[in-house]
């Protein structure tokens, strides 16, 4: 696994001033190679990768499952926090039918991906949201992913909430059984306050 933190001195701040840069800066990337790995981790350090000077952070992930299924959830957890303290509401679409579920856990379900059994060389792609994520309220999250099985795949849409006041300094992405499989990647990044009118 390679991962590369962005810990330089921000771009968008000039001469100790906060300008108004790109809204979106690139914080850390993590590609899976060779060994797969069970958990993509991912923490708030220096520079441009200190995440308290961010209005929200956005998940990009393209990502397959290492375990012995058709396909399988991944999962976000933050601060190590296993606690029964997320709460999910997911709407699924498979082409054929429409669901949505109400559920409570230890993480936040994010996306389906396929996994071993699926055809080879298929990966699911998904992007996160993660609103507000200095304040002190409740965080909410909103995930959309995509993926084909075989010629069965599934679309889904989640918002969730993270029950904690805590400031995001980690986030965990997890599969919900197996490993992340070798070619997954993984792009954090963190989106600005406007500055400017």
């Amino acid at each position: 696994m390679t991962t590369t933190t962005n810990t330089a001195t921000p771009d968008y701040i000039v001469e100790s001033v906060l300008t108004d840069g790109e809204a979106w800066v690139p914080l850390i990337t993590t590609v899976v190679s060779g060994t797969s790995t069970s958990n993509v981790q991912m923490q708030s350090s220096t520079g441009a990768n200190d995440w308290s000077q961010y209005m929200d952070l956005v998940i990009i992930g393209y990502d397959r499952g290492a375990y012995s299924a058709v396909s399988g959830d991944i999962y976000l957890r933050f601060n190590n926090d296993a606690g029964s303290n997320y709460e999910n509401q997911i709407m699924k679409g498979t082409g054929a039918a429409v669901s949505g579920v109400d559920a409570s856990g230890t993480e936040i379900t994010i996306a389906d991906v396929p996994y071993d059994s699926a055809t080879a060389n298929i990966f699911g792609s998904y992007i996160v949201n993660l609103f507000d994520i200095n304040s002190g309220k409740h965080k909410t999250i909103i995930s959309f992913s995509g993926s084909d099985r075989n010629g069965a795949g599934e679309v889904r849409g989640t918002v969730s909430t993270w029950k904690s006041q805590a400031v995001v300094t980690e986030i965990d992405i997890i599969p919900q059984a197996g490993d992340h499989l070798s070619g997954s990647r993984f792009d954090l990044w963190g989106v600005l306050p406007r500055m400017v009118s």
